[in-house]
């Protein structure tokens, strides 16, 4: 999460009264409208889906044709509905739409198609020669209010589609990054900052990517330093004065990012705090590989952050080893206990620390073994999956009083959104329950979906119908 020193906003985009929470609510004809927590109706339904409500009252809706606009809780059109895709972004005080439409043109005629079944004697199914229409996107970004408002707008065709989504990350203090563009988005629009930029490093700083160089720059897109980092595709390290050089790429996954500066220290993105030891020792604990088979065998290199550590995660014969390297040049096999750090897979599986870390091996059922262990957001809480042969069970291991929160009985369980309560079912391909952060049983298993924001499935009719289940009052929004 960042904190801004910039662009404090006194405006907001809408009336800032506050609003009644509202909720999708489905009748019989299978329309959509939305209703207060005690099931009131206050829009009526009309729509063919419906999303909920942003905090700051927006929401996506479908009409009869499937094309999607956006509505306020006043049921006023904000966007109307005539776009293929709606995905909105939420900032602290605003709400952003970014919306796709497709098309079609004749004009583009560098991209007409060949039509192999062409035949000049006119006996062929199709006498064209080209088929003219080439089918084309506009995707755009809005600031949602009163009156929508563009920040920016990129047209497509069928070629592009593969990155037909905008890259879109918003940060804190109405700051969002879309597609390496940096914007500050205000009441009337959005202001651009700078483009390039890559990644935010610190609280205060990005980093900006200017052909093979990268700099840093605060978050008005003024440059913190004139001295540039130029990026790296191996590292020559030295141990002991013997050079052993290292390539940063693995055929499907980069080692590092590595850049160094003019004066030729390198440092490991994005930590540009410290650089690596020019001069690295060998490697004296016992049993362990020496720095050259370190080296060699590198699979992954990055910095601690907040410490004078960088983690080598390596193989030797097929045995991973996590060694520290600190910028003096002397290997350690664990980092000081007052420097928190967890080496995650992006599938959110932990690497390190060890699993004997998180939870005692007396605290697993007999026979079973750890396969996973995974953070819960920023709680003391971690999702445990148990293995034995080919049957898996998961719980919830609570870090703090080491002991299960959720016993570890079920084939899947996972939290829903900004509650205490979890989504649970059985067996594979099970139906879905919801429980309390005691175990205790709230819904028995019912549907066949239960997405952690309240969307539910369930089979009625030989149909599968989807609906709002509000998980504080257990209240299905729909009309049975």
């Amino acid at each position: 999460m960042l904190s801004s020193n910039a662009c404090a906003q006194t405006r907001s985009p809408v009336d800032d009264t506050p609003h009644e929470v509202l909720y999708p609510y489905r009748d019989k004809s299978e329309r959509f409208g939305y209703a207060d927590e005690n099931l009131h109706i206050q829009i009526e339904p009309q729509y063919k889906n419906a999303s909920l409500f942003t905090e700051h009252g927006f929401a996506v809706i479908s009409d009869s044709l499937n094309k999607k606009g956006v509505i306020d809780q006043n049921n006023k059109l904000i966007i109307v509905p005539e776009y293929d895709v709606i995905h909105l972004h939420t900032l602290e005080d605003f709400t952003l739409a970014e919306v796709h439409k497709s098309y079609y043109t004749r004009w583009r005629f560098w991209e007409w198609k060949f039509l192999p079944g062409f035949n000049l004697m006119g006996t062929g199914n199709d006498n064209r020669l080209f088929d003219t229409k080439v089918k084309r996107l506009k995707k755009t970004v809005f600031v949602l209010g009163d009156k929508p408002r563009k920040v920016r707008s990129e047209r497509l065709t069928n070629k592009g589609y593969t990155d037909k989504y905008f890259d879109v990350s918003t940060l804190d203090s109405n700051q969002v990054l879309i597609n390496g563009r940096l914007y500050d988005i205000r009441a009337k629009g959005a202001r651009f900052i700078a483009s390039g930029i890559i990644d935010p490093l610190t609280v205060y700083t990005f980093a900006q990517r200017k052909g093979v160089n990268l700099y840093t720059v605060d978050r008005k897109g003024n440059r913190v330093d004139k001295e540039g980092y130029t990026v790296l595709d191996s590292i020559a390290f030295k141990v002991e004065d013997v050079p052993v050089g290292k390539r940063l790429t693995r055929d499907y996954a980069p080692i590092a990012s590595a850049y160094r500066n003019e004066e030729g220290l390198i440092f490991i993105y994005p930590d540009f705090s410290k650089a690596l030891p020019r001069l690295i020792h060998e490697n004296m604990h016992p049993d362990d590989p020496t720095a050259e088979e370190l080296i060699r065998g590198l699979w992954m290199l990055a910095s601690v952050p907040e410490s004078g550590y960088f983690v080598f995660m390596s193989f030797r014969d097929g045995e991973r080893f996590f060694r520290f390297l600190d910028t003096e040049g002397n290997w350690h096999q664990t980092l000081p206990p007052d420097i928190p750090f967890t080496v995650i897979q992006r599938s959110g599986n932990i690497l390190w620390p060890e699993k004997e870390h998180y939870i005692p091996r007396n605290q697993i059922p007999e026979g079973w073994k750890i396969d996973r262990i995974s953070p819960l957001g920023d709680s003391s809480m971690y999702h445990i999956t148990l293995q034995q042969g080919k049957t898996v069970r998961q719980g919830i291991w609570d870090f703090v009083k080491q002991q299960w929160l959720i016993t570890p009985e079920y084939y899947e369980v996972y939290p829903m959104d900004n509650t205490r309560q979890w989504r649970y079912h059985s067996e594979y391909d099970g139906l879905w329950g919801l429980m309390d952060d005691h175990g205790k049983v709230l819904i028995k298993p019912t549907y066949y979906s239960l997405h952690p924001d309240g969307w539910v499935s369930q089979q009625e009719n030989d149909e599968s119908i989807s609906f709002y289940l509000h998980p504080q009052t257990l209240e299905e929004f729909r009309e049975k």
